[in-house]
C-alpha cells in the first residue's frame, strides 16, 4: 500500500504570473480581462489584490472578482476579473421585451361599443347594478357592471363569466455604460420619454418604470426600463408631477 507524503516547496517565495491572460468583451461593451498568478502558501492570502485594484497592463479596468485553487503542491492558482474599457466607453444597448398583460374587461375601448353596452340597453347578457341595492338596474347613472350572465335567450353565453381580457405590452431597456457613479435618482412612476429608438404606438405611452445601477470595477452599468401602457394611455392626472 502506498502512503502518500506531504509535500513542501523551497525556493522562490515570490508570486509567479502566468501566461493564461485573455480578454473578452460582453454584450453590453464591457471589457472584460482575466489573469492568472501562483501565489506560494506562505503569501497567501495576503498577498491577495484587493478589489479595485488596476490591472497592470490596463489602467482603465479594475479588479471586480478574484477565484483560487490548489493546482500544484506548495502553491494557490489565483484568477483576477477586470472590468472596465480598452478603448473608449461603449454605446448604450437597447432592447424590447414584449409579453400580454391582464386588464378588467371594462377597460376595453370596445365595452360600452360592443361589449357589455349601457346598463339601458346592456349587450351580450351584460349586468348592471345599483351599488346602493346590489340589485339589477337600467339607470344609467347608477348601472355598475357585475357580469356577464352564464345563460342568454336559454342558450350558453361565450362571454359568461369574462371579467378580464389580455392585452400586448411592452417594457423598453436601456443598458448605458458610464465611467462615474450616478447621483441622479429619476421620478419613477411618472410619464417619461425613453431615449433610444423606441417603438412609438397611437394611443399609448411610456411610464418610466425603474432606474438601477451596478458597479462593475472601472464602470457603472446603468440600466433605465419604460412600461408601455395597455390600450389606453397613462392617465396624466395621475402619473405626472
Amino acid at each position: 500500500m502506498a502512503v502518500i507524503m506531504p509535500s513542501t516547496v523551497s525556493g522562490r517565495n515570490d508570486i509567479i504570473k502566468q501566461i493564461e491572460e485573455s480578454i473578452e468583451t460582453d454584450r453590453y461593451g464591457v471589457d472584460i480581462c482575466t489573469r492568472k498568478v501562483l501565489i506560494p502558501n506562505a503569501s497567501f492570502p495576503s498577498s491577495l489584490e484587493a478589489y479595485d485594484t488596476a490591472n497592470p497592463d490596463f489602467s482603465t479596468m479594475l479588479l471586480s472578482k478574484r477565484s483560487a485553487s490548489r493546482e500544484m503542491p506548495g502553491f494557490w492558482s489565483v484568477v483576477y476579473r477586470y472590468e472596465g474599457y480598452l478603448d473608449a466607453l461603449p454605446d448604450p444597448v437597447y432592447e424590447l421585451t414584449s409579453a400580454l398583460d391582464q386588464e378588467p374587461i371594462q377597460c376595453h375601448p370596445k365595452f360600452v361599443s360592443t361589449l357589455a353596452g349601457t346598463p339601458s340597453a346592456p349587450l351580450n347578457g351584460a349586468v348592471f347594478v345599483d351599488p346602493a341595492t346590489g340589485k339589477p338596474t337600467a339607470d344609467d347613472d347608477k348601472g355598475i357592471f357585475r357580469e356577464f350572465r352564464s345563460i342568454v335567450g336559454g342558450d350558453l353565453n361565450p362571454k359568461g363569466g369574462i371579467e378580464s381580457f389580455l392585452t400586448p405590452g411592452a417594457e423598453w431597456r436601456e443598458t448605458s455604460i458610464t465611467g462615474t457613479k450616478p447621483t441622479e435618482i429619476r421620478n419613477l412612476g411618472t410619464i417619461d420619454s425613453p431615449t433610444g429608438e423606441n417603438p412609438t404606438l397611437t394611443g399609448r405611452n411610456w411610464l418610466l418604470w425603474s432606474h438601477t445601477y451596478t458597479k462593475r470595477g472601472m464602470i457603472y452599468q446603468v440600466t433605465t426600463v419604460w412600461k408601455l401602457s395597455a390600450l389606453r394611455e397613462w392617465d396624466s392626472d395621475i402619473y405626472t408631477d
